[in-house]
């Protein structure tokens, strides 16, 4: 995509609900034929999204969580092995 800081556009909706995209829009967001976007309702606003790049933030969101969820995971198995690794000790006399 082109740095650009902002661009307006009118488009209109036919009878059907569609609209066209236009030409260096799609070209500046890589949107091609059979392209896939998501069309998002947020508070007065329509956002349209590519796919790929809604699935890719979930991919980021998922490994984000999945590191947290292992590095608390360390730490409390290493207190619990601190915990048990004493008991184990006081019952071994």
């Amino acid at each position: 995509m082109k740095d650009m800081k902002f661009k307006l556009r009118t488009v209109s909706v036919n009878e059907r609900g569609q609209v066209v995209i236009p030409e260096d829009v799609r070209k500046d967001f890589g949107i091609e034929n059979k392209s896939t976007l998501v069309l998002i309702e947020r508070k007065n606003e329509i956002v349209l999204k590519r796919e790929s790049d809604i699935l890719e933030t979930i991919e980021n969101e998922d490994r984000f969580w999945k590191n947290l969820s292992k590095h608390s995971l360390k730490r409390v198995w290493s207190k619990e092995d601190a915990v048990w690794d004493e008991i184990y000790s006081k019952t071994s006399k």
